[in-house]
């Protein structure tokens, strides 16, 4: 059983003469060799320096500070090491095997107090231990999941548990802005958190905006925090709009949410001609599909923001009369050479 020790971490080490120590610990720390956020030991008795590297390096380190002129031997011992400014990864050099360690993703998704990062299928087997490494480096997680697929009408993730406690509901706060969710019933991706705040500070007071594809409403709690807006939340996810509806509690808006619980296909056939100041259409696969029945409910010079998925270039249907598009960006990546772009449309009704 692989094992992150609490006391301090087996490892490898260099053991020099304290009159070479400093000499050594700087060649090292250069060389990319020393143990980051390890402390090394002194033996007052026999004056000698015990100097924590990085795994599978002693002989290495040896030859090299040999060649330095620096005596020294290789050695094994037990290091305190501190997380500050380490990742999580760091903890898994010699706890890990080499070759699994290399296919562990490096990054993870952080929402509240839970994590949650996609593990190959294959290296399940390891979740504890990387779990309990992304635990270190970040001690307000309770829990760390492992995510499997994303499901159905909803996006939601299938998830396992590889460390922690059994939590899936959390508040995570972005920008200042507390939403409330649970992992396994909404789809909420807080890698996002900047495009929320950025649309956000495009919006004025007394605008009416409609949030398509809202999830917990990100966007729409973004707005209504700092501005006298009034946003629409539309999702077909009822446990979206029941959590929507806490973090409306949560947070001293200064203007209005409604969270709708309808098919977007049903509202927009309701939704009244020219009524929204400004749409945001999130739901990158597809938003293309609704882009016409959007231009129906918003007004004139109204600003539409439409998220679609592309390659190292977003190549865009051919866009209506009375459109005119003002801004492609890449947001983020979404898969190797797959991106997602935020598109700014306005409608200029010359049609």
């Amino acid at each position: 059983m692989f094992e992150i020790s609490e006391a301090g971490r087996l490892t490898e080490c260099v053991e020099v003469e304290k009159f070479y120590a400093e000499k050594a610990l700087n060649m090292l720390r250069s060389l990319g060799i020393l143990l980051p956020n390890a402390a090394a030991k002194i033996d007052r008795v026999s004056e000698v320096v015990r100097i924590p590297i990085h795994s599978s390096f002693s002989k290495t380190a040896v030859d090299l500070l040999k060649n330095g002129g620096i005596p020294s031997k290789p050695c094994v011992d037990v290091f305190k090491v501190s997380s500050r400014g380490m990742k999580f990864t760091d903890f898994l050099r010699g706890v890990l095997p080499g070759d699994v360690l290399e296919r562990v993703p490096r990054s993870y998704q952080h929402i509240g107090c839970i994590a949650i990062i996609h593990l190959p299928e294959d290296l399940v087997g390891y979740g504890s231990v990387v779990g309990e490494a992304i635990a270190r480096v970040s001690p307000n997680v309770r829990a760390v999941y492992t995510s499997l697929t994303t499901e159905g009408e909803f996006r939601v993730r299938k998830l396992r548990k590889i460390w922690g406690e059994d939590v899936t509901e959390t508040i995570h706060v972005e920008y200042g802005v507390k939403i409330a969710l649970d992992v396994e019933k909404v789809y909420f991706n807080p890698t996002l958190s900047y495009e929320h705040w950025r649309v956000s500070e495009e919006v004025g007071d007394s605008e009416v905006v409609l949030d398509l594809f809202s999830g917990v409403g990100p966007y729409s709690l973004h707005i209504a925090l700092k501005r006298s807006a009034t946003c629409f939340a539309v999702d077909s996810n009822p446990w979206a709009s029941i959590y929507l509806a806490k973090s409306i509690g949560l947070n001293k808006l200064k203007g209005r949410i409604v969270p709708v619980f309808s098919r977007v296909e049903d509202f927009l056939d309701l939704a009244e001609e020219n009524y929204f100041n400004r749409a945001i259409v999130d739901l990158p696969h597809r938003s293309f599909e609704y882009l016409d029945s959007v231009l129906r409910v918003v007004s004139c010079r109204g600003t539409i923001h439409l998220y679609s998925i592309g390659g190292e270039e977003l190549h865009t249907p051919r866009l209506p009369e009375g459109v005119k598009l003002l801004e492609v960006r890449r947001v983020l990546e979404y898969a190797p050479h797959k991106y997602i772009y935020g598109l700014k449309i306005s409608k200029t009704c010359s049609q």
